[in-house]
């Protein structure tokens, strides 16, 4: 496990230490993985987030999973823990495949979310106090376990040499979701238009009437008339920017990067795309949009890396596609593969 010890002491890699000194509290350590040694009287476990940022072949593990859209992926985590070593029992708000590499850990988890969660006050950590699971599996390198969102689950370590990947999908809450579509509505509309009173007689008091609820009706209603390509393009945009590094360590030539014949997409931005028609398509990247045809937008979003020739051929628009490729390059959205 030098290897993984290695990259959480990269800068900008994130890392946490969690460790139990009565094994049932938790507490954590963030950033520093140097602080292993003295923790190791404590079954400590080493978690390392985004292993596919900053090693983009791990990525593939992502593969095994057609049935999931693509920009569903969120990272790729990678746990190493001594036997008996555990994060403690706990929810997550996302779907989450664990996938035993190395090892064996048994896992503990119900088939239902908890009615009420009562959580450890002693803890650093979100821990839920006095876990009592209906089922336990022990899994051994080859194996996954899916668990749905807010399904409690609490992870062992039964052999020295335990590596388990977290493969986490991403899921805005509805807030999120709603909040953010509402923002990049309102930059679309014009600043001129504005609501004015309804009031035909002079009336000084502070109610809220029926004019006034009929023009927020009105308001909702409009978007909820919106074209599909359009509505398609703001859930684009609102998925591809959500959870995004605001940096990247990837320090791009752009000049030989345009005579580079084989792309691949940078393990830091995140693309979806929507089919307008037969000829037409819009090409999601990190929040922005852009108009593509469908062949170039399934091709960079469903292969692992592309070649420009496939564009200069097969596109029924190659000037445009390979003007929109040189600013993927540009923004670092795409790198030579």
């Amino acid at each position: 496990m030098t290897e993984l010890f290695t990259l959480a002491e990269q800068e900008g890699v994130q890392s946490r230490i969690i460790f139990s000194t009565d094994g049932n509290s938790y507490q954590a350590v963030y950033d520093e993985p140097e602080a292993w040694d003295s923790l190791q009287p404590h079954q400590p476990t080493l978690l390392v987030s985004d292993i596919e940022k900053w090693h983009p072949q791990a990525a593939q593990i992502m593969q095994w999973f057609p049935f999931i859209k693509n920009w569903r992926f969120d990272d790729l985590m990678m746990s190493y823990a001594p036997s008996g070593a555990s994060v403690g029992a706990h929810t997550d708000h996302y779907d989450v495949f664990l996938l035993q590499v190395q090892g064996t850990r048994r896992w503990s988890y119900d088939d239902q979310p908890l009615a009420k969660i009562e959580l450890d006050e002693d803890s650093e950590i979100a821990v839920i106090k006095n876990f009592q699971p209906q089922h336990n599996h022990e899994l051994h390198p080859g194996d996954v376990l899916y668990l749905p969102p807010e399904i409690a689950h609490h992870g062992v370590s039964t052999s020295d040499d335990c590596v388990t990947c977290s493969i986490g999908l991403r899921a805005p809450s509805e807030a999120e979701l709603l909040s953010s579509f509402i923002e990049l509505y309102s930059q679309q509309t014009s600043a001129d238009a504005r609501f004015t009173d309804g009031v035909k007689q002079p009336n000084s008091d502070a109610s809220i009437g029926q004019h006034e609820i009929n023009y927020l009706r009105s308001q909702l209603l409009a978007i909820s008339q919106m074209q599909e390509e359009n509505l398609a393009k703001l859930f684009g945009q609102v998925v591809t920017s959500y959870r995004l590094f605001e940096e990247t360590e990837y320090a791009v030539n752009t000049t030989a990067n345009n005579a580079n014949k084989v792309w691949q997409k940078s393990p830091f931005a995140v693309f979806a795309y929507h089919l307008i028609d037969a000829s037409e398509a819009s090409l999601m990247v990190n929040g922005e949009v852009f108009r593509t045809t469908p062949y170039t937008a399934q091709l960079i979003c469903n292969q692992t890396s592309f070649q420009i020739d496939e564009i200069e051929i097969s596109s029924n628009k190659p000037v445009e596609d390979l003007e929109m490729i040189t600013t993927l390059s540009e923004m670092q959205a795409i790198i030579p593969a």
